[in-house]
């Protein structure tokens, strides 16, 4: 659901919603749409919102911006980030990070 936020600051605050509840030790599994692999075919709507090529509008999240959340969060990367192209359409990408010691997710 994170690919729904309505910007930085929603997708922020769902994050720190994860955080809240889930377990030291705990995992967190995502799956949530990216631009990974098709950055190029996503227009910029703003505060992280693009236009997909299938009409969609949706928060994105890039490489470079799992990697940094990750490590502000606190967390490590269980498993390399996965990425998905649907039908040349969106592209949906896997992120599993385990809630570090304090202050981790």
């Amino acid at each position: 659901m994170l690919h729904f936020a309505g910007d930085h600051d929603h997708f922020a605050a769902m994050l720190g919603e994860t955080r809240r509840v889930l377990r030291p030790g705990g995992l967190f599994f995502c799956r949530l749409a990216s631009s990974i692999g098709m950055a190029d075919r996503m227009r910029p709507l703003g505060g992280g919102r693009y236009r997909m090529p299938d009409g969609t509008d949706r928060y994105l999240v890039d490489e470079a911006a799992l990697t940094t959340w990750t490590a502000d969060l606190g967390c490590s990367l269980l498993d390399p980030l996965k990425t998905t192209i649907v039908q040349d359409q969106r592209c949906m990408t896997t992120w599993v990070v385990r809630k570090g010691g304090a202050g981790g997710l």
